[in-house]
């Protein structure tokens, strides 16, 4: 039997670290005072100081993810965005310094829109009366949010947005509707799996004022946000008239719940519009 000989070969000298280090020493270019000039000496000393809290934890090493499946992925990049978040509470961190900490992570984080859109929306679209309503959930992380602009038929194009929102004077509602396959939600991150609540971009239709005849005639006012409670908060199941999910593999960003989601029928109450007045 032939023995394994390949544990006594050595690299080829000199080897890479020491031919890098060699071509940083004829260098003339001041490293530190060019990173200094192009990030900052606040970014620069930030950076320094979280560095060596992630690199002690475990959690956080890439040397084995690339052998995991792809639902192990999303567990994993779930346990990962916990993880900060219990380490930006124990440490105090702002949220320069949690942003931050995600950057030098550099994963995929399932809570990515929950993070970013779902609260930038909120600010900058939502009434005064809403942003009191939900910003306080959503920082207490009472709600997990997603943002769903996207549909199968439309993108960037948000005029030709096909789900509808129609208002319900009588009921004080707001009735979510698909009305095509094509105005499908679709590629919607976090939304496959974790969300709790999205951010709808739905064409708004409001009865006429002469409307009294059935079916009753709509005025459409273009599309508009609307904050949509998607699933159940104790069961995580979807809410009757939706179907929610996700699409399933992609040749990267593994860790993210990209989604589908069709509404039909689906009655939401009056704070579901984050639409300013």
């Amino acid at each position: 039997m032939q023995t394994d000989f390949t544990s006594e070969l050595k690299p080829a000298s000199p080897g890479g670290s020491v031919l890098i280090e060699q071509e940083r020493a004829r260098s003339s270019i001041p490293v530190d005072a060019l990173s200094e000039f192009i990030l900052g000496k606040q970014w620069l000393q930030m950076q320094r100081s979280l560095l060596p809290l992630l690199m002690g934890q475990k959690l956080l090493s890439k040397r084995t993810q690339m052998n995991l499946s792809r639902p192990d992925r999303y567990l994993l990049g779930l346990a990962r965005a916990k993880l900060l978040r219990r380490m930006a509470d124990q440490y105090h961190w702002s949220d320069e310094e949690y942003e931050m900490a995600k950057y030098l992570v550099d994963d995929v984080s399932p809570y990515t829109l929950h993070t970013t859109m779902f609260r930038q929306t909120l600010r900058e679209q939502a009434s005064d009366e809403q942003q009191q309503y939900w910003l306080p959930k959503h920082g207490r992380w009472e709600v997990i949010g997603a943002y769903a602009q996207t549909e199968m038929g439309h993108g960037s194009n948000v005029r030709g947005i096909e789900t509808e929102a129609r208002w319900d004077p009588a009921t004080k509602s707001f009735i979510l509707h698909s009305p095509t396959l094509t105005a499908s939600k679709w590629w919607n991150g976090s939304l496959g799996r974790t969300a709790t609540h999205a951010i709808v971009v739905a064409q708004l239709l409001i009865p006429k004022k002469t409307a009294a005849k059935d079916p009753v005639e709509y005025d459409r006012l273009g599309p508009h946000h609307f904050v949509v409670q998607v699933r159940d908060k104790v069961t995580h199941q979807p809410l009757d008239g939706i179907v929610v999910g996700d699409i399933g593999p992609k040749y990267g960003y593994a860790p993210m719940d990209n989604a589908f989601m069709l509404f039909k029928h689906h009655r939401q109450g009056p704070y579901t519009s984050a639409a300013s007045p």
